[in-house]
């Protein structure tokens, strides 16, 4: 019983891991395994022999197994790093929200890669006083010839730490006309599900510079952990003639809402948006605890509205 137990936690374990990762690995020890083979047959030192030979450069072979096996190590570190990081957020994603796992595993990769490089690279002697220059510099010319794409780097640390709208909500882009469930926040753009469910990508430089509506009227440090509970209202505005009779409208607007009882969180409400001499709009707010269920109400329930205003006439 305990075997069979033992066997599944392992195989899950290599499901998890990828082939890709599996081969990496098996690449890996292969190379280890001719290094301390080849040591150990007394090859190095033939090959040493022969290449310091031809450099004039004794000790040239040896230095550079020596930072071989050093690169392979802090791969191996990195590597080890970034799986007990990914470990920790499966762990914490049963009580978490997909916005801060997302956050989380970004903010992780930024931190634990460039670590790995940079501990490299500071066996070498001449980066070991400069690397931190070079690294000014380097960052220095990069933004000078990106500046669109640094742009829109910070544009998405900024959104992440600041939070106007988390992953699985529902917002609305009024200058752009764009609207949807959040499905993805990068630190470059933001993947967005639109109603007719197409997906489209935002660059995150654009909300800095426009308006952005967010459905949801609970406050985002409730919605921290992942089960919080979540409301979100959508002002649906539909248009009437103003020669119509209002209580048409109303009847209309009525009428419809009570077909979507059951899929609203609570029922329809609905105030005068604006009116003119030619039509009145209405604003009618739909609540739901699922911004995906939105995606679904808001087509249909406008579609249904006017059916029902259309049988009134």
């Amino acid at each position: 019983m305990e075997e069979s137990l033992l066997k599944r936690y392992v195989d899950e374990y290599f499901m998890k891991i990828g082939k890709i990762k599996l081969l990496f690995l098996l690449i890996y020890l292969i190379i280890v395994f001719s290094i301390i083979t080849s040591h150990n047959l007394g090859y190095d030192e033939v090959l040493e022999t022969e290449f310091d030979k031809l450099t004039k450069q004794p000790g040239t072979y040896e230095s550079l197994l020596n930072l071989f096996i050093l690169l392979l190590i802090w791969m191996f570190i990195t590597i080890l790093l970034l799986e007990i990081w990914g470990v920790i957020l499966e762990a914490a994603e049963l009580k978490m929200t997909s916005t801060v796992i997302n956050t989380l595993r970004v903010m992780g990769r930024m931190i634990i890669i460039p670590f790995g490089i940079i501990a490299f690279l500071n066996n070498f002697p001449a980066f070991q006083g400069t690397l931190l220059g070079i690294s000014a510099i380097l960052g220095t010319a990069i933004g000078f010839a990106s500046t669109t794409t640094m742009g829109n780097f910070l544009a998405g640390l900024y959104i992440m730490a600041s939070r106007p709208f988390l992953i699985g909500d529902y917002i609305i882009l009024p200058d752009t006309k764009i609207e949807g469930r959040v499905a993805e926040i990068t630190v470059n753009y933001t993947k967005i599900t639109l109603p007719t469910g197409n997906i489209i990508l935002v660059s995150n430089n654009r909300f800095l510079g426009q308006s952005v509506v967010n459905t949801r009227t609970t406050d985002d440090t409730l919605v921290l952990r992942k089960k919080a509970k979540k409301r979100y209202v959508y002002p649906l505005m539909w248009g009437a003639n103003s020669d119509d009779p209002v209580q048409r409208s109303i009847a209309a607007i009525t009428a419809t809402g009570n077909k979507y009882t059951e899929k609203l969180l609570e029922p329809v409400s609905w105030v005068v948006y604006s009116r003119n001499r030619l039509d009145t709009t209405y604003q009618i707010n739909l609540t739901s605890d699922s911004a995906t269920k939105l995606l679904d109400i808001t087509g249909s329930f406008l579609t249904d509205l006017t059916k029902e205003y259309d049988k009134l006439k």
